[in-house]
């Protein structure tokens, strides 16, 4: 496409844009922001017309729509509930088209591949449509086929949304307490990984192989020879959608069961593998006519590490064990807390929340609606969710929805609760305890290349007096000896620092003799640390 004949058109799309948010008023939103104290405006009003308004502007804005409704911890719940509302369904495009492309792609007439293909589309969508065939070996595939020129357009409307995004970045940050431009970056990495149907397809690849221990669940095999990145070709399933439990109910099988299997797959996913199903909502999952749960569409998955593993873990068992600390801990790990955040309003907040919770039984919590309660909290305090972590905690949410939208007595926590434990008792051991001690890791190198400097900022800051202390007299022979025993401390904790980092680097480069195969520096460094730590121990006692 030409300079001149692009900027055109984005000329044109903008005019467009424009037209469309004056149309429903955005300045109102503006409005709302300031005045919503006084209730001048109402907030699910203005939400509904945000919605229509994205509706309005076109696929693209839609599915950005889509990605705003997972920011639990961004925007006010009435805007959330709408936006979940938004429907990624758009008019087909035609057969021929169809065909055209099929063809473009895989380099064969359609005939020569398929024995039936039908020309009304399964579903159609903003990036593609799925349609039904069967291929000449005779069976039965679903075949996705990206739209026409939907590249060029998704580029174009990603131009303007930045633009956008960037006139109204200071009005957002300021009223929302969020910065939208890392969240548009975002959606322009995660909807050109969805417009390749290839990474899509290693993905169901992936999730096929992570899934097999579990006999009732199924994962559709792609063809390959089918598959290009506008073009995916997988195993059709028939059976029942989850959004039509009547006809689940029909066909004899129980739904108390299979929110329970479908839990328990979940919490697998989390704490046994590390990647997940990031969109488990109702209209993703098939119940084939053996009963067997099948999850589809995997342009969505989600990554979790062992920090988040842990946060998840400690923020439930803090709600359990009224403890608010925990919660805390996990806040600090999933939230971006600012400097400006002030933590005992904060912790006050939490206390308050944990006491609605705390007098319920464990079968009466409600992992979702806890996780919405924390989200409230965090929005008061202007702490935004990283990224990474709402993919998690939005498919908690929506995969506890689904259990308790099938059975009325799900426990999400409940199921939770083995896979909580087996990941607590191998994080905690002593052997994964030591394989982290002494794995050669850089970062102990990085720390101290930097310390001298971090050690002299420090110096320097004290000797300008920019440090000021207020202390009672009464107490200042108290404090002087609690300075003392910190300093010890402090100074053991850095030998054993120092003690961990030069036998790290000895066992990384094999230097030294071996007793029974266990080499003589660990054996040293092991005694060393445990001399100094119960130094420690002895000090604290004193304190």
């Amino acid at each position: 496409m030409g300079i001149k004949k692009r900027s055109f058109q984005n000329f044109r799309r903008l005019n467009q844009i424009a037209f469309i948010v004056a149309k429903y008023g955005l300045g109102e939103l503006a409005e709302f922001t300031k005045t919503k104290k006084a209730f001048r405006l109402d907030e699910s009003t203005v939400a509904k017309r945000f919605r229509r308004m994205l509706e309005e502007l076109g696929p693209t804005f839609v599915k950005f729509g889509q990605l705003l409704s997972t920011q639990e911890g961004i925007l006010p719940e009435a805007f959330i509930e709408e936006l979940k509302k938004l429907q990624d369904e758009v008019e087909p495009f035609g057969f021929e088209e169809v065909k055209h492309i099929i063809e473009k792609e895989l380099k064969k007439p359609l005939n020569d591949i398929f024995d039936e293909f039908e020309k009304i589309p399964e579903a159609s969508a903003s990036l593609g449509q799925v349609h039904k065939a069967k291929l000449k070996n005779g069976k039965w595939v679903a075949v996705k086929v990206q739209r026409p020129d939907i590249e060029n357009i998704i580029n174009s409307d990603m131009f303007l949304l930045r633009r956008l995004g960037s006139l109204i970045a200071n009005k957002v940050r300021h009223y929302f307490h969020f910065n939208i431009m890392p969240l548009i970056d975002e959606f322009d990495k995660t909807i050109k990984k969805e417009m390749d149907y290839e990474i899509e397809a290693h993905y169901i690849d992936t999730f096929k192989k992570n899934l097999k221990p579990f006999e009732y669940v199924y994962v559709p095999e792609v063809y390959w020879e089918f598959t290009t990145r506008r073009v995916i070709t997988m195993e059709y399933i028939f059976g029942y959608k989850a959004t039509n439990k009547q006809s689940i109910i029909d066909a004899g099988f129980d739904l108390k069961d299979l929110a329970l299997k479908g839990a328990k797959v979940f919490w697998y996913q989390i704490f046994d593998v590390g990647l997940f199903h990031a969109d488990p909502h109702p209209g993703n999952i098939i119940i084939m006519n053996d009963g067997r749960i099948c999850y589809i569409d995997y342009g969505m998955v989600g990554k979790i590490n062992e920090d988040d593993k842990l946060s998840l873990i400690e923020m439930i068992t803090g709600f359990i064990q009224k403890d608010a600390s925990k919660i805390i801990y996990a806040i600090e790990n999933f939230a971006t807390v600012g400097v400006s955040s002030n933590i005992d309003e904060l912790l006050n907040d939490i206390e308050e929340l944990i006491e609605t919770y705390h007098s319920l039984p464990l079968k009466r919590m409600q992992l979702s609606k806890i996780l919405r309660d924390v989200f409230a909290v965090l929005r008061k305090h202007s702490i935004i969710i990283k990224r990474s972590s709402s993919r998690l905690l939005r498919a908690i949410i929506i995969a506890d929805g689904v259990g308790r939208d099938f059975y009325g007595e799900f426990n999400f926590v409940e199921v939770a609760a083995p896979y909580f434990k087996r990941f607590a008792w191998k994080f905690y051991s002593p052997s994964n305890i030591l394989k982290m001690l002494f794995t050669p890791n850089p970062n102990y190198l990085l720390l101290l290349k930097k310390f001298p400097k971090a050690a002299r900022s420090i110096i320097d800051t004290l000797q300008e007096g920019s440090i000021k202390v207020d202390v009672e007299v009464n107490l200042f022979e108290k404090m002087i000896n609690t300075f003392r025993y910190v300093a010890r401390q402090i100074g053991i904790s850095l030998i054993i620092s120092a003690v961990i980092i030069g036998t790290s680097l000895l066992l990384a480069y094999r230097v030294g003799p071996k007793i029974h195969s266990i080499p003589l520096v660990l054996i040293i460094g092991v005694i060393i640390i445990i001399i100094l730590a119960i130094g420690i121990y002895k000090a604290e006692k004193r304190l």
